[in-house]
């Protein structure tokens, strides 16, 4: 799942990397790379009221902040909220043909991370954790139709928790390698 990490990664980027069209290339080695961790749980369903493929319509005060040829992200009223005890911001929620896959927000701070990761393991159980130049728990992916990524930067003293629904996932990147198929002739499908 290390290609999802990037593309959580490069989602705080969306604007910058879908003016130069690089999006979609951080979307196409993802599919069946990690090892399905433990759960205690079910993961989640969708975020905050809204299902997996819910319609766009379905967010409240949706306002676009970036859109690609595959998807686009929104924001719902200021972009905070609560997660557990943590308090996030800049929430995010991105939706491929208008059906929502993707929800990433930020936190502050050791506590946020430390309320998140509770939440997570009491949810979905212990999930697999990477020591990286972050701290890094993951939950889902392999043959869970979820994957959740916790990731946090002691050096910065901040982080981002991120959910992709992994079949609509797939499918923006099978679009993508397709479309990058088309566009370069001779380079087949």
């Amino acid at each position: 799942m290390e290609v999802i990490r990037l593309f959580t990664h490069a989602m705080r980027r969306v604007p910058a990397l879908a003016a130069r069209g690089l999006a979609p290339v951080l979307l196409l080695a993802a599919q069946g790379l990690a090892v399905p961790p433990a759960l205690a749980g079910a993961l989640p369903d969708g975020f905050d009221g809204l299902r997996w493929e819910a319609p766009v319509a379905q967010l409240p005060d949706a306002k676009k902040l970036a859109e690609t040829p595959l998807y686009a992200c929104y924001r719902s009223g200021d972009g905070a909220a609560t997660v557990a005890t943590a308090p996030v911001s800049n929430l995010r929620l991105c939706f491929a043909n208008d059906r929502l896959y993707f929800v990433q927000m930020e936190f502050g701070g050791r506590d946020a991370y430390e309320a998140l990761l509770a939440h997570g393991k009491s949810s979905w159980g212990e999930g697999r954790s990477a020591q990286r130049f972050t701290e890094t728990q993951v939950w889902g992916g392999g043959d869970e139709a979820v994957y959740v990524e916790l990731e946090y930067s002691r050096e910065d003293n901040r982080g981002t928790l991120a959910f992709v629904f992994l079949p609509v996932f797939r499918e923006t990147q099978e679009a993508g390698r397709r479309a990058r198929a088309r566009a370069t002739p001779g380079a087949g499908f």
